[in-house]
């Protein structure tokens, strides 16, 4: 395992999983990576991801994802995804969804989304569909009008 301490990087790619504490990245890419106390921008990771007491922006993960005490930008998983303590601003994944207490989330679309007591989500899936069809109606209704 790569370990990084007080580093400030433009762009990181380990082969194996790595830990990054107390670091600021622009660009990390690894196996399974875990942030402590650290900021990242675009992270990428072939596994899972958790963030404790740090953030990152847009995520894709081929993993689950954890944040604990953190948050990040829009995030994209095939695993699972569980977030406590922190945010987000959008969550894609294929597996399920927990927003535990003192979380917020703009938008979920999973198939699973479980919410905690204290947890809060603007958006969830069934909503998004709802809002999508309905945006579309509108828009169509409108170039209707204009056409004419």
């Amino acid at each position: 395992m790569n370990e990084q301490e007080r580093q400030v990087v433009g762009a990181a790619e380990f082969q194996s999983d790595a830990t990054l504490t107390r670091s600021i990245v622009g660009i990390v890419k690894a196996r399974d990576l875990h942030l402590t106390r650290s900021g990242a921008g675009f992270v990428s990771t072939d596994g899972n991801l958790s963030i404790s007491n740090g953030g990152c922006g847009p995520v894709l993960a081929n993993g689950g994802v954890t944040i604990q005490n953190g948050g990040c930008g829009p995030l994209i998983a095939s695993g699972d995804v569980s977030i406590e303590n922190g945010g987000t601003q959008a969550i894609l994944t294929a597996g399920g969804a927990t927003v535990g207490p003192n979380a917020f989330v703009g938008v979920v679309v999973s198939p699973k989304v479980t919410v905690a007591e204290g947890g809060r989500v603007l958006l969830n899936s069934p909503m998004v569909l709802a809002l999508g069809v309905g945006a579309g109606i509108a828009v169509g209704l409108l170039a209707r009008l204009v056409r004419r």
